[in-house]
């Protein structure tokens, strides 16, 4: 392979070298609070390869009469399922040193490397150490923190908690020093209350929860949601009220599925 070829390869794959020294970085914000840096953490290099799934549910139930066949086959919905999202992220303390060559950080990925090198790189776990800390538990906000995910002009990739994460050292200096590790990232996707209530169904037939306004009555609310202000009374059940004028803005109501 010659020198043009292995070097667009690292370009490639690391996001440096000819033409790609500019580029922006995949950032993951998060609103962590026992980082020792609480910004952003920024990617050494840019992930080559990112994998976004989702699953939908349906529930297949026989014909109502006759003998099964493909074509009479009926699926009930079930439910959508949070989107995932995988990556790869790599840092490498010792082909980023501003001292290695271009050819030296090309064909390390093109041809077999010692793992034990010599040099004067630093600990790569000072920067895994902080996509480390995403899975673990937040002593101030007792959960693990959510993320976002960024690059470039697509502002926000993905938004999540981390879910697994997969540590390989592949590089170290006589010492024992690791200095080259890749992070194998899966993130399932968390929602915000503003984005669960812009996806509520908007149908009587599902459950759903009403937060209540200046002004509301029960028959107010059956109204919007029943499109008929006599089934008051099921709300009414649904959430132990006695009194249908004892109604306070800010109380949240369950508004129950009309069988």
């Amino acid at each position: 392979m010659t020198f043009n070829k292995a070097a667009g390869l690292a370009s490639t794959l690391l996001g440096v070298g000819p033409g790609g020294g500019g580029l922006q970085k995949l950032t993951i914000s998060h609103d962590g609070t026992d980082f020792a840096d609480n910004g952003p953490i920024e990617a050494l290099f840019n992930p080559h390869e990112i994998s976004r799934s989702r699953s939908v549910t349906w529930e297949a139930s026989d014909p109502a009469w006759g003998a099964w066949t493909w074509s009479g086959l009926q699926h009930e919905f079930g439910a959508v399922e949070p989107a995932t999202l995988s990556l790869e992220l790599f840092f490498d303390t010792y082909e980023s040193r501003a001292s290695a060559s271009a050819w030296a950080r090309a064909t390390s990925f093109v041809t077999p490397s010692n793992p034990f090198q010599t040099g004067d790189a630093t600990d790569v776990t000072a920067l895994t150490s902080r996509v480390a800390r995403l899975a673990e538990v937040d002593t101030e906000l007792h959960r693990p923190p959510q993320c976002t995910l960024s690059w470039g002009e697509f502002s926000e990739i993905f938004t999540g908690v981390l879910t697994r994460l997969d540590e390989r050292f592949t590089m170290f200096l006589p010492d024992g020093t690791p200095v080259r590790a890749t992070l194998s990232c899966s993130f399932v996707e968390s929602l915000t209350d503003a984005q669960l209530r812009e996806r509520e169904l908007h149908s009587a037939d599902v459950d759903k929860t009403w937060t209540v306004r200046r002004n509301d009555t029960l028959h107010s609310i059956a109204a919007a949601e029943y499109r008929d202000p006599r089934l008051w009374r099921h709300i009414a059940s649904a959430n132990g009220i006695v009194n249908p004028r004892d109604l306070r803005p800010g109380m949240v109501l369950t508004i129950p599925r009309l069988s």
